[in-house]
């Protein structure tokens, strides 16, 4: 499968992160970490990975000058948003062949993963038959591989758990209606519009805490017309995100360990 890395930016958006690491504006993927770009810690887990057959990177071009091994390169220029530079790299995969079973997306911000935890994470995915699917880590786990890491966390029915960074979807997801893929774009400015689009009973079970994992899939599953699934990890690193400087500090620390 190709393998989907988010090196883009929001333009005009301010970053600490990237005054206090030192590197230009939109080159976050670039933050110097243990003697090589973030990117590349993050790229040479996903090659290295039995699944992944081709790296494509969005957000950088050829001329950044890294080497990413062996395996295939494909460069996606930065759009504007997140969402936008994982459906742009998602195209970008179908362009050449539109028979791939699954996409792999990952953000180029999580430089503590490892082959073995990229593929680890990728055979518990490919257990079921869905057609998107959404890592979660429970909170216990985050603490304790990393207690300082001061991650944004959702109550939910099942536990308190964040984001990973890891995630997976197949070719069926870019059959969704190119308007609602733009409507879920724009509800992200309007709290009224994300009640209209997610349901004001599904946000007040999610408020209260009362909203599963389970009722959250079968919700996502309603909205974009395929089949969903929260997969929980116990992998802590595919949460460990760099977006603060103390983040920062957290992975150079840890990288330099090994």
């Amino acid at each position: 499968m190709d393998a989907i890395v988010v090196a883009g930016h929001t333009p005009g958006k301010n970053d600490m992160l990237l005054e206090y690491a030192g590197v230009d504006a939109g080159r976050k993927a670039l933050i110097p970490i243990g003697g090589k770009p973030m990117i590349k810690w993050v790229t040479d887990a996903l090659a290295g990975s039995r699944y992944v057959d081709r790296l494509i990177v969005v957000g950088l071009d050829e001329s950044c000058g890294i080497d990413f091994g062996p395996k295939p390169v494909a460069y996606v220029p930065n759009q504007e948003s997140l969402l936008q530079n994982a459906l742009a790299g998602a195209r970008r995969a179908l362009e050449d062949t539109s028979d791939r079973d699954h996409l792999l997306m990952c953000a180029c911000d999580i430089p503590l993963i490892t082959t073995p935890i990229v593929d680890d994470h990728i055979a518990a995915m490919l257990a079921t038959q869905h057609d998107l699917y959404y890592t979660v880590i429970d909170r216990e786990t985050m603490l304790a591989r990393f207690p300082t890491s001061r991650r944004s966390y959702a109550r939910l029915r099942d536990g308190v758990f964040c984001g990973g960074d890891l995630n997976m979807g197949s070719s069926k997801i870019m059959e969704t209606d190119r308007q609602l893929w733009d409507d879920l774009l724009e509800v992200r400015k309007s709290a009224l519009r994300q009640a209209r689009r997610v349901g004001f009973g599904i946000l007040l079970r999610f408020a209260t805490g009362r909203l599963s994992l389970d009722a959250a899939a079968r919700r996502a599953e309603k909205i974009l017309g395929v089949k969903c699934r929260v997969v929980r990890s116990p992998h802590a690193e595919l949460g460990m995100d760099v977006d603060k400087p103390f983040q920062l500090d957290i992975v150079r620390a840890e990288l330099e360990k090994r």
